[in-house]
């Protein structure tokens, strides 16, 4: 109930605010329908079961109330409630909403905006240690706040966001985004600071993060480095390590044995990465092969929940890729390699639990329009100190030209084992005219239990420039997130008869 109020009001002011100007102000709406009606086959007792038809109806408000202004709010209508059952009367949810303002004056500038329910809001820029992912803090989607960007002309720019979890535990996220190029953008320095506010109220319960990055070009070459501490006050085992690894690293840097006093104060609630770009081998007339190599290491006690969360390894990778000359194929060797920093003792003894991975692809574009790639991954592991391998074959072949697209895959995943898989898909898409179009996609897997299909059929029809209208038959959802490797289907997916008609139109 809170977390609805909390919406309702900043619904009601960000509307006061376009209402209030809009004797001034352009105003744009638009909106999206879309109705789906199916019916599936459940089983033989009652045969095809029609469920209710779904309607959905959103609407865009877009306004400018003042100059460099923008105001946007999407709402949308729905007759389920947060239990997940059907009301008798739709009501009009906030699905996103926000309010900005943006000023610049000789490249100075900055940028503000209140929002609630919007995701891109929360993203900075990259980080080698993939310190922030909005998928971590944005609520699912249910977050609301500000977000401040500045900006000046010799290269400095920061940013901070806001942002209170309105559903789930009313949590807070603090991140901070601080930039400076230099000497031409040749060096490139930064800082993040990000801080997770648990919504129970105790001034140690929170995730802490401090991370800086550099980046400095010397010709042809690239230098890429970022560390980052973590703080998590309120898990009282994780202080109880930090203390002990930094305890022996102050030891160790008395008795002058830096090596070791380092070793374990990486140990620690530290984190870094290191990659070198730019080293190559070759001639322009037998071609270049590119060399990045890197290295990385994530301490016992580094916990970050906004972000990457891994601890306890280290380990390094090597990155390379050749362009033959004067064709148009690429062949690319990629290696890595994790251990833990200590062993563990398990019933089979101690271990690091090491993992390597070797990747080799072939990618070659023939002509009209023919593509085809290649590849083998073999990944050796050790796991509670019990050796694993996983060994994949692929390989793919495509075409796209103006009236069709057709791409086809195939896949044997973990190759010799028990559990081995081997993956067969299809896609096709035709443009049967200017306003129909039918794609199908299909997908079978074999491994020791037997066999199992996946097909979706679609026909579609342009009604005009705003409407489209589709007859659908299957699953649509296996194999649209990579075809072969779709883990939604490969992992147990099952073929589903169920026959759908959807409606979609935009005004």
């Amino acid at each position: 109930m809170y977390s609805n109020v909390k919406k309702s009001i900043l619904f009601v002011v960000i509307f006061l605010v376009i209402c209030s100007f809009s004797i001034h102000a352009q105003i744009r709406l638009e909106g999206y329908l879309e109705s789906v009606f199916g019916t599936k086959y459940e089983s033989d007792s009652f045969h095809w079961n029609v469920w209710d038809p779904d309607f959905r109806v959103e609407f865009r408000l877009y306004a400018n109330p003042i100059a460099n202004s923008e105001a946007y709010v999407k709402f949308y209508g729905d007759k389920w409630n947060e239990h997940g059952q059907m009301t008798d009367h739709a009501e009009a949810i906030l699905a996103e909403a926000h309010l900005s303002y943006r000023q610049e004056v000789n490249g100075r500038g900055f940028n503000a905006v209140l929002f609630s329910r919007e995701n891109n809001h929360y993203w900075t820029d990259g980080s080698l240690l993939n310190v922030l992912n909005t998928g971590s803090v944005n609520n699912d989607g249910n977050g609301q706040g500000v977000r401040f960007d500045l900006w000046e002309p010799l290269g400095g720019s920061a940013t901070y966001v806001f942002s209170d979890f309105s559903q789930g535990d009313s949590d807070d996220i603090h991140l901070v985004r601080l930039r400076q190029n230099l000497f031409k953008n040749k060096f490139r320095t930064g800082m993040f600071y990000q801080r997770k506010n648990y919504g129970i109220g105790d001034k140690d319960s929170y995730n802490e993060v401090f991370a800086f990055d550099e980046h400095a070009e010397i010709g042809n070459y690239q230098i890429n480095f970022e560390m980052a501490f973590s703080s998590v006050p309120s898990e009282q085992e994780i202080k109880d390590t930090l203390k002990y690894y930094r305890d022996q690293s102050n030891e160790y840097f008395k008795d002058g044995d830096y090596i070791s006093g380092l070793r374990e104060f990486f140990k620690g609630n530290v984190a870094a990465k290191m990659e070198f770009r730019g080293f190559r081998i070759g001639t322009p007339n037998i071609g270049y092969w590119f060399i990045n190599p890197g290295v990385w290491t994530y301490g016992k006690c580094y916990r970050n929940y906004m972000g990457e969360n891994k601890s306890d390894e280290y380990g390094i990778w090597v990155n390379s890729y050749y362009f033959v000359p004067q064709r148009a194929i690429t062949f690319t060797l990629n290696y890595w390699q994790r251990k833990k920093l200590e062993g563990e003792v398990y019933s089979t003894g101690v271990s690091l639990d090491p993992v390597t991975n070797l990747y080799t692809e072939a990618y070659i574009e023939f002509v009209n329009g023919f593509k085809g790639k290649i590849y083998y991954n073999k990944k050796d592991e050790v796991w509670h100190g019990k050796e694993y391998k996983h060994n994949d074959f692929f390989v793919e072949l495509s075409v796209e030209n103006r009236l069709a697209k057709l791409l086809t895959q195939f896949k044997i995943k973990d190759i010799g084992e028990t559990w081995e898989k081997q993956i067969a898909g299809i896609e096709c898409a035709v443009n049967l005219s200017d306003r129909w179009r039918a794609f199908a996609r299909g997908l079978v897997v074999n491994d020791r239990v037997g066999s199992r299909m996946s097909f979706f059929g679609e026909l579609q029809y342009r009604i005009g420039g705003n409407s489209e209208l589709y007859l659908q038959y299957g699953p649509s959802w296996y194999g649209g997130y990579g075809l072969v490797n779709d883990d939604s289907f490969v992992s147990g997916g099952r073929m589903q008869d169920e026959i759908r008609v959807v409606f979609k139109a935009w005004f």
